[in-house]
């Protein structure tokens, strides 16, 4: 069942008196029995533990070779630049400054708040615009699950303008089956959209500037580019090595980007962004393709977050799904919190889902959770970075297990009890 936001408020009023009366235990120790602890499966460090952090590294390098995790300091005028000529993706986890885009710089954000005065939208596509509006007459014909999907990217639409890209609709799109309408104009149409979308929507800049960027923020660099920042800032970064040029523009900032339903916050007074999402060719697309990280910048509410898990086999090929919470500041965004604590829960050894352990969260915290281990935020404001992508028909959601095998003797979301999307539990590993 999904919370309306009269109920949410309600709850997480009723829910800020409870949590005062009676705290959240975040001591450590799994629950349940022998099996895999939580130290051996899940990695949690402070990014600014030299140390810790430096373990964290390897451990990814072995898991991942070809992708390099590291840290960026920013203190004062700097130039950013890849280690080793890859593609380096950077996300802001504290502080603030500028960044520096010249006259000429072509970007897809656009969204919660317009670009500058000094960006200008490029002409509609004609063929594009056709599409449109193929949709738009064609939207009665278009199935009951797929249609707020197509109408969130035909309210990007203004006119003789196309504002933003739209990888995360048809990424929801994905998952819905098929045909997505009973007009076969307009289901061409829509799978049309997959070979148009890194091609539309884009806005130039007028004139050389810096521009402020802060927590949550990603910057991309590649090859020999380098890119001129100041103020104070750090970021985590992780670098593709075999990749030279990026398939999305240098900046993905928060303010120009939409709160978009779905995932853990999909009825909350949202903040939910997506600056680096999966990418598909084609619908029912296979392996990784482009995609080597996701990012999600987003603020999870208990109530509405699911346990669930990535399957260590991906069921459409390509790398098995690591995912690591890039725990933020909730100040940072002006986020209320209502008294809350931040945590994860972590089933390290599924399909026992007896056994989980509550892990506390606080600002510069980096989860690193393999595939194959169930977990659930807890009120925390997070940038969720998932290596290689939020791989589609690859999350598991398991509340329903979790309180039928456990008597609901283990925590589980009572809302998320009918996301359960497979048979048996064992049949997965």
């Amino acid at each position: 069942m999904t919370l309306t936001r009269r109920q949410f408020a309600t709850r997480t009023a009723a829910a800020a008196i409870s949590a005062a009366l009676h705290p959240l235990d975040h001591t450590r120790g799994v629950h349940g029995g022998e099996g895999k602890s939580v130290e051996r499966v899940v990695t949690k460090v402070a990014v600014d533990d030299v140390l810790a952090f430096k373990a964290l590294q390897e451990r990814f390098a072995d898991d991942y070779p070809g992708l390099q995790l590291g840290v960026v300091d920013v203190d004062g005028p700097q130039v950013l630049s890849s280690d080793r000529g890859g593609m380096k993706v950077c996300w802001i986890y504290r502080g603030s400054g500028e960044m520096f885009l010249p006259q000429g710089y072509r970007t897809q954000e656009s969204g919660s708040q317009p670009l500058p005065s000094d960006y200008q939208p490029e002409p509609l596509d004609r063929a594009f615009a056709d599409l449109l509006h193929v949709l738009q007459t064609g939207l009665p014909s278009v199935s009951a699950a797929a249609a707020g999907h197509v109408e969130s990217i035909l309210r990007r639409w203004r006119g003789d303008m196309f504002l933003g890209d739209f990888p995360a609709e048809l990424w929801s799109l994905e998952h819905v089956p098929r045909p997505w309408s009973t007009d076969g104009q307009v289901e061409a149409a829509l799978v049309a959209l997959f070979g148009k979308y890194r091609h539309v929507g884009y806005s130039t800049k007028q004139v050389d500037s810096f521009e402020p960027v802060s927590a949550g923020d990603q910057l991309i660099v590649c090859g020999a580019e380098q890119l001129r920042v100041r103020g104070r800032f750090r970021c985590l970064t992780l670098e593709k090595l075999d990749r030279t040029t990026s398939h999305i523009s240098a900046a993905r900032r928060l303010d120009y980007l939409i709160d978009t339903a779905g995932g853990c916050s999909f009825d909350f007074d949202p903040f939910r962004r997506l600056p680096l999402t999966w990418y598909l060719d084609h619908p029912g697309q296979r392996g990784d393709g482009v995609n080597f990280v996701n990012s999600h910048v987003v603020h999870i509410p208990q109530e509405l977050s699911s346990t669930h898990f990535h399957l260590p086999r991906p069921a459409i090929g390509g790398l098995p799904q690591t995912e690591m919470y890039l725990v933020l500041d909730p100040a940072s965004r002006a986020l209320a919190t209502h008294g809350r604590v931040a945590s994860i829960l972590v089933f390290p050894d599924l399909p026992d889902v007896r056994r989980y352990e509550q892990l506390a969260l606080a600002s510069g915290d980096l989860v690193y959770i393999p595939p194959g281990v169930g977990h659930r935020g807890l009120d925390v404001f997070v940038n969720v970075l998932t290596v290689p992508g939020f791989k589609p028909h690859n999350e598991f959601y398991i509340d329903q297990d979790i309180r039928d095998r456990t008597g609901g003797r283990v925590p589980y979301n009572e809302n998320g009890l009918a996301r359960k999307n497979y048979g048996r539990l064992e049949d997965l590993f």
